[in-house]
């Protein structure tokens, strides 16, 4: 009987030495890819895409040098304390949590294998940056912007209060994407061959893309439900989407936001930055 080991590492720190901790995560299986999970409270998430065969995490507390300088209260002195920071790995799943860092101000850098999934959030943070990783990404920040630069594969990328910046060496050819914002402006760029049926709505902006877009011609056609006869009512309803194809057209990719425009670019074969 083979027994799998999970490797968890609880890390809280009650010493004002350093605003920075690095702890390395040993892969069950190196060779294969790897699927990153990261959740804050409040702060920013930088994930890159490294050569190595294992995940590191950098924690840094940018807020203590703020607190260092706060007057202690007389007759007291000061206790280091630094936000708590929970790491698990279990059969290439890196569960990160650094929830507790809800006074702000906390920062993770993690390098991750480039054949990476992502699932990342933060609540409060300034911002998620995701560079040179090739899997599925799925990013949510509800009040900060993302960008992914270099990064293959498939994207669903979430804000409610920031712009989404995405441009892709490579997509996967058969599944949907989504970049939306509530408040921000959507640009992203593609490789030039990309095949997709694109979704495009912005409540107050514009939409421009270099893609030879194919407009669809009823896609504002009223669409009517009439539930009169079974006691409901009639109801005109009009999707204000523009909808249409690139390179005839593939997946479904939604673009969307409230307030800002949408940018879509095409990126050439020559652009394409290849990662090691």
């Amino acid at each position: 009987m083979r027994i799998h080991c999970v490797a968890l590492v609880s890390f809280m720190c009650v010493c004002a030495a350093s605003a920075q901790d690095k702890i390395t995560v040993p892969l069950s299986s190196p060779s294969q890819p790897v699927t990153i999970k990261a959740t804050m409270m409040s702060g920013s998430i930088k994930v890159t895409g490294g050569s190595g065969h294992e995940v590191t995490v950098t924690s840094t507390d940018s807020r203590a040098a703020d607190r260092e300088r706060e007057a202690a209260p007389a007759g007291m002195k000061r206790i280091g304390a630094r936000p708590g920071l929970n790491i698990e790995e279990d059969h290439n799943v890196v569960t990160i949590s650094a929830g507790s860092m809800t006074g702000g101000g906390g920062n993770l850098a993690i390098e991750t294998p480039v054949n990476s999934n992502l699932q990342i959030k933060t609540i409060n943070g300034a911002s998620i940056e995701v560079t040179g990783v090739n899997g599925d990404l799925e990013i949510e920040n509800t009040n900060g912007q993302i960008r992914l630069t270099n990064v293959s594969g498939s994207v669903v990328a979430h804000t409610l209060n920031g712009a989404v910046t995405a441009s892709l060496d490579r997509v996967t050819g058969d599944k949907p994407m989504s970049f939306t914002s509530m408040n921000g402006k959507i640009e992203v760029t593609l490789p030039d061959d990309t095949k997709a049926r694109l979704r495009l709505k912005t409540d107050n902006g514009s939409i421009y893309s270099d893609f030879d877009v194919k407009l669809e011609a009823d896609a504002n056609k009223p669409v009517v439900e009439d539930t009169r006869g079974q006691g409901g009512k009639y109801k005109i309803s009009v999707d204000r989407a523009v909808t249409g194809t690139i390179n005839g057209g593939g997946p479904e990719y939604t673009f969307q936001t409230m307030n800002g425009a949408i940018l879509i670019h095409k990126k050439s074969a020559s652009a394409i930055v290849v990662s090691h």
